[in-house]
Order: structure tokens, then sequence, then C-alpha cells
């Protein structure tokens, strides 16, 4: 099993390239792959930028290129629910578009407008979690939504929820998910909630980002250990 570890700013892969062993780098279209080993198991890691159209390149680069038989997205996000707050931790049970007619996305290929996260992949997520002790933050499976836009705003947030009812807003989920999804490969979205993506938004996501990364990096760190 080849897992395919994507972040899409450099905080998110930090402390996970740092804990490889065997690091190669491998340049390829601006971006740069890593292959190794973390926590004894094979990893394709990538850091692919903001947004839907770079993460669905990183992850088909890693699905074809590099073999990667299962996807996960580690990051963080802005919280939109109420029972969870900064530093705390959503799961992807699944990953929706929040600007993406969801209509089309049924009527057409891939035919749905929600990509699930892998059952094994979540339970392993979870038992990684309890063997953390108390790392400071509640853990939440729930639904993520993605769209190429930083919320800062309660109207567009309000809006969000009204219409998807998710968890968590982040810009990549579910492009590197959908790309899992017509490969037929397992997925997981492990967001950290860096802010509550309103008015306060952007001195939240500054404050708390680096923090913020490591909770998801260093829960997917035990996964591995105990995968």
């Amino acid at each position: 099993m080849t897992y395919g570890i994507i972040g899409a700013m450099q905080s998110e892969i930090s402390l996970l390239k740092g804990n490889m062993e065997q690091l190669k780098a491998h340049p390829l279209a601006g971006t740069e792959y890593y292959t190794g080993l973390l926590g004894g198991k094979p990893v394709v890691l990538a850091c692919s930028g903001i947004g839907k159209v770079s993460a669905a390149i990183c992850a088909q680069t890693m699905i074809i290129r590099f073999g990667a038989d299962a996807l996960i997205n580690t990051g963080v996000a802005g919280c939109v629910c109420d029972d969870l707050t900064v530093y705390d931790v959503v799961l992807s049970q699944d990953v929706v578009y929040h600007d993406f007619d969801s209509d089309l996305l049924i009527k057409y290929f891939p035919h749905t407008d929600r990509f699930p996260g892998d059952p094994e992949l979540l339970a392993l997520a979870q038992k990684a979690y309890a063997a953390l002790g108390d790392p400071g933050y509640r853990l939440k499976v729930g639904r993520v939504a993605t769209g190429d836009q930083f919320i800062e705003s309660k109207e567009v947030k309000d809006n969000i929820v009204s219409r998807c009812r998710p968890d968590c807003v982040e810009m990549e989920g579910a492009a590197i998910a959908h790309a899992a999804y017509i490969s037929g490969l397992p997925v997981l979205v492990i967001r950290s909630m860096s802010d509550n993506a309103d008015g306060n938004a952007d001195v939240s996501f500054h404050t708390f980002e680096t923090v913020c990364a490591d909770h998801s990096a260093r829960l997917l760190l035990k996964m591995l250990e105990l995968a």
C-alpha cells in the first residue's frame, strides 16, 4: 500500500516531510513529489498548491505517475458548525463542493455530488486519535465542503451552511476525493480548524495555521504507525 499524502501549503506537509525516511524528491510540473517511508509505510507526499485545480492535478499525478493506492488530504479548514472550534479536527464522512452545481455532477460523470471518506481510513484515524491520549482537541466525523474561496464573511458562510450542511470549509478536499472516487481508490480528508470562517477568519488563520496543520499531520503520522 502506497499512501498519497497531499497538503495545499508547505506548513501542512513540513512535519510529515521532516519525518520521512529514504526521502527522494521528484520535481514535476512545478511541484515537488517526495517518495520514501513515513511510519515505516511507503508514501508519496506533495504540496499541491491552493485550490481545486492544483489539488486535482496533484492527486491524479500521484495515482498515475507514483502508483498511490490511497489518498489522504491533510491540513486546515474553517469551522462552520456549532459543536467544534479552533484546533478541533474533522474527518471526512463525505466531501462536497460548495461552488459547483450539484445537479450537473449528478447528471453527468461522475454522477454523484458526494465523495465518501473510506471507512477503513476513518476507523484508522479514530484509532490513532485514541492512541494519542489527550492531544488537546476534539475529533468529529463530518462533512467537508470545498470551494475556490477563503471564507471570511458571515453571509457567505451562512449561505454555504444552508445549502451544504458542512462541518468545515476549505479549498482542496473535494477535488482530491473526486480524483480518488473516479479511480476507485480510498480517500480521507483530515482538517484541523484554524478559524471560524467569519469576519475574524484571516487573523485567526494566520495565528493558528501552523499549530493546526501540525495537529492534522501528527494524527496522520500516528495513523501510519498503526496501519
